[in-house]
């Protein structure tokens, strides 16, 4: 093969999705560039250092911001690519940050000022349309405040020091000269710049700023001292923005976000005017399709929510909880959509600060008092009754669970559930009572409305034989089996099911021995009995009772069902277990079989774990040799 047609079919595997860093196609020039764009018809404007065009200092990109409806138009004549050619960069960012076309995931200027940027744009020297000089200054000041910070050489206040001697441009001078022109009197310091752009109307959304924060230490700092902490005394507040193609899911929302954790405090529709509000104040006035098909359209609601995880005085949520639970909630919400119909159907504060700003924007301050009221009450509700010596660990979707000093029992174990969890409490008293004649259900010491207390047991993890690679679970014991298969008989024949039944919730006590800790998805089987096989106990799911409780876990959601009886947890087909065989049958079959799953799924765990790896070196390799080829043939 012609090594040039070689060369043109390695850069085209090269080329990367559009980004924004682009570059000249080859043949044009710069102006040639500029003059197409202007015949076209393209709404655009060089932000900064036009004065010096066509000329580019060496390394350096030319810097366009463009309107959304024309971004399509740059394609011919700008091109992405993986290994940079020899010709004029530019950083192409559009007016709303459309994907590929954004700064860090969000747009490059807030949207007051990218509208005032394209609309007041003027001619210079008959070919490169430019800010305004008053836009001039704005869009430079916006620049040096939020993108470059200290590293743009001001000082964060008036007589403070610059933090660095040698900035990539003197932009004292240069802000200071585009301000005399205008007419102003900033101060070149970078709290007077946002105080100015604030002032003005240009300063970007708080949620916009605390992204740009996060590569901009005076900006984190500044928003510190202005907002308070991220967790703006209320930590587990979170108001999520149901979007206008799921305004008709509300109800699903809030199931779904009870699943994950999170108590529904109020829901909101957005009337005219607060959605103009909070359309411009959320995600930094971008309500586009993004990665997804198709737009899900501007906000329509809000769901006000608590994380439970957060209830107990002290405890915190993350930003990494909140986006965790969106993403679960929008993967659910779009099951089974076709792939050329998904949308975003759900947007997020990502913090406390971020949600009391978003509620800011409904112009109610008796809603954030009501808010305030509703998780003092669920604090309160939450409360154990008995002096705590330690929180345990757990997802604390349903109920909160740590080691109290008893005046009795001494050190024993309370687990208090949150108001919308009672039914868990219930049938955790069920198995307590009904089934406390088994051997595995854990005793109960005490009982409140919203509570109950357990002995403390120990875990000598004596039900272990060994742990499955790839993940927590655990095979067990050939005894450990049997006794679950005989725990499994009982429940079933009293007309129940076990969700959730995995080596997970199996403690083994010094004492007391193989104990089951968690009965919260104990419910009752339907009319029609399926054989025990066949039981939810035993499958891991409840198929017949769609409307039934089922856990987020592992275990018992989506494809990846695993519990006691698996048989790579056991080492036994099912079927033999339950079946009752003789106690002789099943250690002499288990060994072998549990010694072969834990080999294939250890195989299968490596290769998993390498095919990443060889993959990435194959693209190295593969991408090595195209670059090559590729700088021959220029």
């Amino acid at each position: 093969m012609d090594a040039r047609v070689l060369t043109g079919v390695g850069l085209g595997l090269l080329a990367p999705r559009e980004a924004t860093r682009r570059h000249l196609r080859a043949g044009l020039s710069i102006d040639s560039f500029f003059d197409e764009l202007n015949r076209r018809g393209v709404r655009y404007a060089v932000l900064r250092w036009f004065e010096t065009l066509p000329d580019v200092d060496p390394g350096e990109d030319v810097d366009v911001l463009v309107a959304d409806e024309d971004l399509p138009l740059l394609r011919t004549l700008l091109g992405s690519h993986r290994v940079a050619p020899a010709r004029q960069a530019f950083d192409v960012y559009s007016e709303t940050g459309l994907p590929g076309s954004d700064f860090r995931g969000i747009p490059y200027l807030s949207p007051a000022l990218a509208a005032r940027v394209l609309d007041r744009a003027v001619l210079s020297r008959g070919r490169y349309r430019v800010p305004s000089p008053a836009d001039h200054f704005d869009s430079l000041a916006y620049h040096v405040a939020y993108h470059k910070g200290l590293r743009s050489g001001l000082p964060a206040e008036p007589g403070g020091r610059p933090a660095t001697d040698d900035p990539e441009h003197d932009y004292v001078s240069i802000l200071g000269g585009l301000a005399a022109d205008v007419g102003l009197s900033v101060r070149p310091t970078l709290a007077d710049l946002d105080a100015h752009l604030a002032a003005a109307g240009l300063r970007p959304p708080l949620d916009t700023l605390e992204k740009l924060a996060e590569a901009n230490p005076w900006l984190r700092d500044s928003l510190d001292r202005e907002f308070g902490p991220a967790d703006a005394d209320l930590p587990g507040l979170a108001v999520f923005v149901v979007r206008e193609q799921a305004a008709g899911l509300l109800d699903r929302v809030r199931a779904e976000l009870v699943r994950e954790g999170w108590e529904p405090l109020v829901t909101v529709p957005l009337d005219p005017a607060q959605a103009t509000r909070v359309r411009a104040r959320v995600r930094g006035g971008n309500w586009g399709a993004g990665p997804f098909a198709v737009s899900g359209g501007g906000p329509a609601a809000y769901v006000v929510a608590f994380d439970l995880a957060a209830v107990v005085e002290g405890a915190t949520s993350s930003p990494e909880r909140v986006t965790a639970s969106k993403l679960a909630v929008r993967r659910r919400l779009l099951a089974g959509q076709p792939s050329g119909a998904r949308f975003n159907p759900l947007h997020s504060s990502d913090n406390a600060r971020q949600a009391l700003d978003y509620l800011d924007a409904l112009d109610d301050p008796a809603l954030v008092a009501g808010l305030r009221a509703q998780i003092a009450g669920l604090r309160a509700a939450t409360a154990f009754p008995y002096p705590v010596v330690e929180l345990l660990p757990s997802g604390r979707r349903r109920a909160v669970t740590a080691v109290v000093d008893h005046p009795v029992f001494g050190e024993s174990v309370c687990k208090v559930f949150h108001p919308g969890a009672h039914r868990f409490l219930e049938r955790e008293l069920r198995a307590r009572t009904e089934f406390a004649d088994l051997p595995e259900v854990p005793a109960l010491l005490e009982a409140g409305d919203t509570w109950l207390l357990s002995p403390r047991y120990s875990d000598t993890r004596a039900h272990v034989r060994r742990s499955l690679p790839g993940g927590p679970h655990a095979q067990l014991t050939p005894g450990t089996s049997l006794a679950l298969a005989r725990l499994a008989r009982t429940v079933h024949a009293r007309g129940s099911h076990l969700l959730d039944l995995t080596p997970l919730n199996l403690v083994s006590d010094a004492v007391e021995g193989l104990k089951v800790i968690d009965w919260e998805f104990l419910q009752d089987l339907p009319a029609e009995r399926p054989p025990l096989a066949q039981s939810p106990t035993v499958l891991g799911r409840d198929d017949r009772s769609p409307d039934g409780d089922t856990p987020l876990g592992v275990s018992s959601y989506g494809g990846a069902v695993l519990t006691v009886f698996s048989a790579r947890v056991t080492g036994v087909p099912a079927r033999l277990l339950l079946g009752g065989a003789a106690r002789w049958s099943v250690p002499l079959l288990a060994e072998p079989g549990m010694a072969l799953a834990w080999l294939l799924l250890t195989l299968r765990t490596a290769v998993k774990r390498s095919r990443p790896r060889v993959v990435r070196a194959a693209r190295r390799a593969a991408r090595a040799v195209l670059v090559g080829l590729a700088r021959r043939g220029r």
